[in-house]
């Protein structure tokens, strides 16, 4: 019953987020989109920038300056939903620019402390060996890349090609990308390291998630 109803949750967040991208990419290509695309398209960033306010340790400052941002957006939401393209890029070359700072950050000094390894002895219980740090390092180094293209992909589609050809690049081809990533990271690992702990790729993305959540409460 409980394994039904986690891939029911799947299956809906699936859905969620084709749905979302479907959204952004009709309302990038489009010179004045629907109201509720505009919307939408403000429920991610909204929600992650209040959940960084409150967890803040300043949260006394910034969230009241969150609502003043959130003011202004209304009083000049016209304008807003006529250069909806420039929040959609935000969203997308940002987040890729701070995951390869995330994980580039971690690649210097000892292979142990980058963000892979970090991950993966969060994952497996027993001591990880030198040729499984070494492996996690690469891989570390392999996002890292993967990360810095992408943001440089997403500005040059932005301000040097048509729009049409940036949204198809953002909305379609990185989440294909991702997959693209996770899965050939899955078989390298199986083939450099036939004797290391069977990770499937649900069970990396849901560590990398509980990772990140234990690190933001730190």
């Amino acid at each position: 019953m409980r394994a039904h109803m986690r891939s029911i949750r799947n299956l809906l967040i699936l859905l969620g987020g084709a749905t979302y991208l479907g959204i952004g990419y009709m309302a990038t290509i489009r010179p004045h989109p629907p109201v509720a695309a505009v919307l939408i398209s403000l429920v991610p960033l909204g929600a992650a920038a209040l959940a960084a306010a409150w967890k803040s340790r300043v949260r006394l400052l910034l969230i009241p300056l969150y609502g003043i941002g959130a003011l202004l957006l209304g009083l000049y939401f016209d304008a807003l939903r006529d250069h909806i393209a420039w929040l959609y890029f935000v969203q997308h070359a940002g987040a890729m620019s701070l995951l390869a700072l995330t994980f580039g950050s971690t690649l210097g000094g000892n292979p142990e402390r980058a963000l892979c390894s970090r991950i993966a002895d969060f994952m497996i219980a027993a001591p990880l060996d030198a040729d499984y740090v070494r492996y996690t390092w690469k891989v570390t180094l392999a996002w890292t890349a993967y990360f810095t293209i992408s943001a440089l992909i997403s500005m040059l589609l932005f301000f040097l090609a048509p729009i049409t050809a940036w949204s198809i690049f953002a909305n379609i081809l990185t989440p294909v990308s991702l997959g693209i990533m996770f899965a050939g990271e899955y078989l390298i690992r199986r083939h450099a390291i036939p004797g290391g702990p069977r990770l499937s790729i649900a069970a990396t993305i849901k560590a990398y998630r509980a990772f990140s959540q234990q690190s933001t409460l730190r």
